[in-house]
């Protein structure tokens, strides 16, 4: 399965890329990993005002279990200056945007 991005609220995730370049604003309302292997982990990064991209949001499946983990950054969500998935080890990874 390859990235996902047509989705106006909707992002599903598989692969390394850079989604949204330097200086565009994304919104990140909640992410949820869905492993499919212990301790897979997964590093969205963000640019800095130099253009220099940086560790944003970083999630690890557990060491003992492979269950989704997610993170929600709450209604008005989190401003990115970009969006770069720099890692995923294996599994999904869903990305919901936008504010409520």
């Amino acid at each position: 399965m390859s990235n996902v991005t047509t989705g106006a609220k909707l992002w599903t995730l598989t692969d390394v890329a850079v989604i949204v370049a330097t200086g565009k604003q994304v919104i990140v309302r909640k992410v949820v990993f869905v492993p499919t292997s212990v301790d897979d982990d997964v590093t969205i990064q963000e640019y800095s005002p130099a253009g220099v991209a940086r560790d944003a949001i970083v999630l690890k499946a557990s060491h003992l279990d492979i269950g989704p983990v997610s993170l929600d950054f709450g209604p008005n969500g989190r401003r990115l200056n970009g969006f770069s998935l720099s890692v995923i080890d294996h599994g999904t990874l869903y990305v919901y945007l936008g504010r409520n």
